[in-house]
């Protein structure tokens, strides 16, 4: 029997949804990170590689020839660089959404796995919610998001904070989720809220 389910999971930086995922790939769930696919494009050879170099210049590129992420971020996150990171996502998010839309449609004509997980900070700008039987928002308060951005990405809490500003907020989101995990709190009760959610459509879940 396949598998016809679609979880698509977002929320801004720090909330936690690549923890989600995880969480959901153990409870059998197949995982299409968008950062992920993001990150590959950009790689020396990757689709949007050349496209990022001829629009930013090869100030971004580090001694190895990649792009280095740290000094395009500094470039596109800001409240005064929203131009810069619009044209960054339009080289990038075509690609990104292309290799979505293929995952999406193997894995839900597959057995192997139990559900597909859309992990994709812009799932609702991009339209790949579309793609999803269910929307979660993944939410927390700002300082636990800040504290989460500081530790994973080793910024300073200024950066931090650009990297917030950078995307609107919750409220934007939530008119087109039907679940919201407020993840505050451990990882165990994370996963019960997670084990709840993919039974019960209720549209507030909160640790």
């Amino acid at each position: 029997m396949t598998q016809s389910k679609v979880i698509g999971i977002t929320g801004i930086s720090g909330s936690g949804t690549s923890t989600v995922a995880k969480i959901l790939e153990e409870q059998g769930g197949f995982i299409i990170q968008a950062d992920k696919l993001a990150h590959a494009a950009m790689r020396k050879g990757g689709a949007a590689f050349s496209k990022i170099i001829k629009t930013f210049g090869e100030g971004i590129l580090g001694e190895d020839g990649e792009i280095n992420r740290r000094t395009l971020g500094a470039l596109v996150f800001g409240e005064e660089n929203k131009a810069k990171l619009e044209a960054l996502e339009q080289i990038i998010h075509p690609h990104v959404i292309s290799e979505i839309q293929s995952f999406v449609k193997k894995t839900k004509s597959s057995d192997k796995y139990d559900f597909a997980v859309i992990d994709a900070p812009l799932l609702i700008e991009s339209g790949l919610n579309k793609l999803c039987t269910s929307c979660w928002l993944i939410t927390a308060p700002e300082n636990i998001r800040l504290e989460r951005i500081m530790t994973r990405d080793k910024i300073d809490p200024e950066t931090a904070k650009r990297r917030l500003q950078s995307r609107p907020g919750d409220e934007t989101l939530r008119p087109y989720v039907d679940v919201i995990i407020e993840n505050n709190s451990d990882l165990q009760a994370l996963r019960q809220l997670i084990q709840n959610a993919k039974h019960s459509p209720q549209r507030s879940e909160e640790a």
